[in-house]
């Protein structure tokens, strides 16, 4: 085949790993591997490829979607249901959709670990394995064929809900190609991806210390939904808590913004043009514009929904008995939640990180790059005596 053919797909550093190219390829001419920096991308066999381009048209960073939705109604809610509250990174709205998905005999797609805590996107039909798909994955995930399952549902009539960020969101309805009412994409306000590898480096590290893990929870809320902790569970049962903010993992990820891919810091679905149905996130911009009177509920975990078409309007509605919800304005999640118009700020630690986790011992790495700036190591200490939680719930009572 004259290699003219074949096309091009997204450069290495725009490509998101949506993977719409993949599940669009009838001839299964492109697999999924890893980068350099261990991140999913798509990689064409030129035996297999026929060139008929379906690929680049699925693309939505070379092919971008003209059909973008603005917010309609945001609301503040949480689920009503207080182990799955307390069970769920903010306040459960993802659950109550889901549920109501569920309910009606469909399906919820969303990102699951696997046996060797590798995330992926997991296909379920049952409640009984939605803890599976309840909390915040700070990874990129491996979207794999999913998009095929999900198109299976569509043309059956049967509900889908598939959840994820907002450029596997895109990725999805590039690879639809078409509005279906029976599918219901919803995304969340995303900071960015860090690469498995780094992950991976992370759980081997802390295995040495705790023994193999079998889970990780990022946010757990025991000590409040504010002051989110690190949570591993052990082969053996036993849970071991690590310091929630300052851990090592989440100062690169949150703190220093320098583990997350290159198309993340300067991400092309940021904005209120969204792609998807619906758009959630953790409400952290509550009672900043129009005082909130629930200041007993705060600590629990609060959801912001934010509905940018008829569609996801539906599902809310249909889902609403299961929540607490109040209506609010688009301008106070943005207060809390700035990822939602401007990606994060490339920093320029993140030119070598990468290439030294390949040779670097990860407490060394922890050293050069995933140890608290100054101003977090002063805010730390500050919080010992007075923790975040106080100092919001008291300004947020003066409001009354």
């Amino acid at each position: 085949m004259d290699k003219k053919m074949i096309p091009s797909l997204c450069s290495d550093i725009d490509c998101t790993g949506c993977m719409a190219c993949a599940n669009s390829c009838n001839k299964d001419a492109i697999s999924i591997v890893r980068n350099d920096e261990g991140f999913y991308r798509p990689s064409i066999n030129s035996e297999n490829c026929i060139g008929c381009g379906k690929c680049v048209l699925s693309c939505p960073i070379i092919t971008p979607i003209k059909n973008v939705h603005k917010p309609i109604k945001v609301y503040a809610a949480w689920n009503k249901d207080a182990e799955i509250r307390k069970n769920s990174s903010s306040g459960g709205a993802f659950s109550a959709l889901a549920e109501t998905i569920l309910e009606e005999g469909g399906a919820v797609v969303g990102a699951a670990y696997s046996d060797k805590m590798n995330v992926f996107h997991y296909v379920i039909e049952t409640k009984s394995d939605l803890h599976k798909l309840r909390l915040s994955k700070y990874v990129q995930s491996d979207i794999g064929l999913v998009y095929r399952e999900i198109k299976k549902y569509c043309k059956i009539g049967r509900k889908v809900l598939f959840c994820g960020t907002p450029c596997q969101s895109a990725g999805l309805r590039a690879y639809l190609n078409k509005e279906y009412t029976n599918v219901i994409i919803c995304d969340f306000i995303c900071h960015g991806v860090p690469s498995p590898i780094m992950l991976e480096n992370y759980l081997t590290w802390l295995s040495k210390y705790y023994g193999k893990i079998s889970y990780i929870n990022f946010r757990d809320k025991r000590k409040g939904w504010y002051d989110a902790l690190r949570v591993l569970t052990l082969n053996n049962g036993k849970q071991k808590i690590l310091r929630g903010k300052f851990d090592s993992y989440w100062v690169g990820f949150n703190n220093k913004n320098n583990n997350i891919q290159e198309s993340c810091y300067n991400c092309k679905f940021v904005g209120f043009d969204r792609t998807s149905d619906i758009t959630i996130a953790d409400y952290w911009g509550i009672g900043k514009n129009i005082p909130f009177g629930n200041i007993d509920e705060i600590e629990k975990g609060i959801s912001s929904i934010i509905i940018n078409t008829d569609n996801g309007y539906s599902l809310v509605q249909s889902a609403s008995e299961k929540m607490q919800m109040f209506e609010r304005t688009i301008d106070e999640v943005v207060q809390g939640n700035k990822t939602i118009l401007h990606s994060c700020k490339r920093p320029t630690c993140r030119n070598y990180i990468y290439s030294d986790i390949r040779t670097m011992k990860y407490d060394d790495l922890i050293i050069k790059y995933l140890t608290p700036s100054f101003k977090g190591k002063m805010i730390k200490i500050f919080r010992e005596y007075f923790p975040l939680s106080i100092i919001r719930a008291v300004r947020l009572r003066t409001q009354k």
